[in-house]
């Protein structure tokens, strides 16, 4: 078994939203349900995580730049065992995805009251994971904060900061369930951002 720290503590990007993201990777014989509370680990299999390895998955470049281990059962360090992850090569794809759950969450959002800081929380998933991913793929930098969008060396997303912020804080209430509800009010100022968000989406995807 091994447990590694990683996210915004290890990239020193500290602020009121910040948590402390753990991972658990345990071996075939290791039972997770037992040992790990799911809402406080991710957990992997030592074979899955290779398996992420070989893909150049994004999350493999994520803990591969920033993971660090804090337990280990037998005294080595597995990530680092790994090497360098292979090059990243599912960006059009993952691009297309995250682009489709974009407007599926926006198309939601206006057709129901029911859901809205699920599809708020979608939202800002879909731009963040969309961001990190070309920022890895199309411009070969490392950028998996939760301001990824924000954060690109070219091609930044223009938005207000209320906005974004309106968007990070659904974020926040529908994984952990704590914060300040949206009210209707900035619903509908994150939906007059959409258009500018739906051409950022277009820009990019014309490009890979």
């Amino acid at each position: 078994m091994d447990i590694y720290l990683f996210g915004s503590l290890c990239r020193g990007e500290i602020d009121k939203y910040s948590d402390v993201d753990l991972l658990a990777i345990i071996g075939v014989n290791e039972n997770s349900n037992t040992q790990f509370d799911t809402q406080k680990f991710s957990v992997y299999r030592k074979k899955r995580m290779f398996e992420l390895w070989k893909e150049g998955n994004p999350f493999a470049w994520h803990l591969f730049e920033e993971a660090k281990l804090i337990y280990s059962d037998n005294n080595e360090n597995i990530l680092a065992n790994f090497g360098k992850p292979n090059p990243y090569t599912n960006m059009k794809l993952d691009l297309e995805k995250f682009s489709n759950l974009f407007y599926n969450s926006i198309e939601s959002l206006k057709d129901s009251k029911h859901s809205d800081i699920f599809d708020l929380s979608m939202l800002f998933l879909s731009i963040r994971n969309f961001a990190s991913c070309y920022s890895l793929g199309y411009l070969n930098d490392f950028n998996f904060s939760r301001k990824s969008a924000l954060n690109l060396k070219f091609d930044k997303l223009n938005i207000s900061k209320n906005s974004f912020a309106i968007l990070e804080r659904a974020r926040i209430l529908s994984t952990r369930g704590s914060g300040k509800l949206i009210t209707d009010l900035e619903k509908k100022e994150v939906l007059k951002e959409t258009e500018i968000i739906s051409d950022w989406f277009q820009l990019i995807l014309r490009k890979i």
